[in-house]
């Protein structure tokens, strides 16, 4: 602890892409959470040269709350934040949602489309952004932590899981967490920052810019606020309907080959049918009843 700052004690750590704003928002209407003001502090891969000093001191104000927190959907894949996270707890929970990879690598570069950071194919953004596939080795990743953290303190679920039922989904994190349950507003059951794509590009890249300059300026709190805010989204950017792209049927394919292995071995890593629910192989009887 530094001065008044507790030290956090639940982290979600990834993969991105699979409701992480949708969670940040949760968790930060929930009266015994405390979130660090900003979502994704990214320390323990990108910042950690700011030091522990500057990381405990997102937490100040923290109080006696039983969960206390952040969010940063890059820690997952990151070879150096498992052993970082233990030094500096070694009894954080950790809170992981999984999304079928090709699904989240697409889901990933339409995020970059809208920002105005990419504006080619797909596949040409697989060989410019590794991230799109590394990011999706969840085995390999989740491996690290394995080797870090006993498994109770791991709480891994699906992004179909949240997809299909919110409230339920959020008891679930709440119940890991040791927090009360609470009802969420129907308003924040939704998709927090659902695909789409710019009104404007020029004022989407303006948008992007003036965030990247908040972060700079240390504004974290004005930055998380503009993040969350539901109508400046709607005045950016136009959600995909009928006209959503989507992955050419045949790269398709290929990347679920390049996928497979990591996806086939979640099943026993987590003793869930993974590769079944994500269609990489048939439903075996004996994993009919398994969650």
């Amino acid at each position: 602890m530094v001065g008044d700052a507790p030290t956090p004690n639940f982290l979600y750590i990834g993969t991105s892409k699979a409701g992480s704003t949708w969670l940040f928002n949760a968790l930060a209407h929930h009266p015994d959470v405390f979130l660090a003001s900003s979502k994704g502090l990214y320390f323990f891969d990108q910042h950690f040269s700011n030091g522990t000093d500057w990381y405990l001191g997102q937490f100040a104000g923290a109080g006696g709350k039983p969960a206390i927190g952040e969010i940063s959907h890059s820690y997952l894949s990151s070879p150096e934040a498992p052993g970082r996270i233990a030094d500096l707890n070694r009894d954080m929970r950790l809170l992981v949602c999984l999304r079928e990879p090709v699904d989240r690598a697409f889901s990933d570069y339409l995020d970059l489309v809208k920002n105005g950071q990419y504006n080619g194919p797909f596949k040409d953004a697989l060989d410019r952004y590794p991230r799109l596939l590394d990011r999706g080795m969840y085995a390999t990743h989740l491996q690290r932590y394995f080797d870090r953290f006993p498994s109770q303190q791991m709480h891994i679920r699906l992004f179909d899981d949240l997809r299909t039922d919110a409230q339920a989904y959020a008891d679930d994190v709440f119940q890991f967490l040791g927090v009360r349950q609470f009802t969420l507003p129907p308003a924040h059951l939704k998709t927090r920052m659902p695909a789409g794509k710019p009104r404007s590009d020029a004022v989407a890249g303006l948008a992007k810019s003036t965030s990247r300059l908040v972060k700079r300026a240390g504004l974290t709190g004005v930055r998380a606020r503009a993040k969350r805010s539901v109508l400046l989204r709607q005045a950016l950017y136009r959600p995909y309907a009928e006209d959503r792209p989507a992955v050419d049927p045949v790269l398709a394919v290929e990347l679920r080959q390049v996928f497979s292995e990591e996806v086939e071995q979640l099943d026993s890593m987590l003793d869930a049918p993974v590769s079944a629910q994500w269609g990489y192989r048939e439903a075996s009887p004996d994993s009919a009843g398994r969650p």
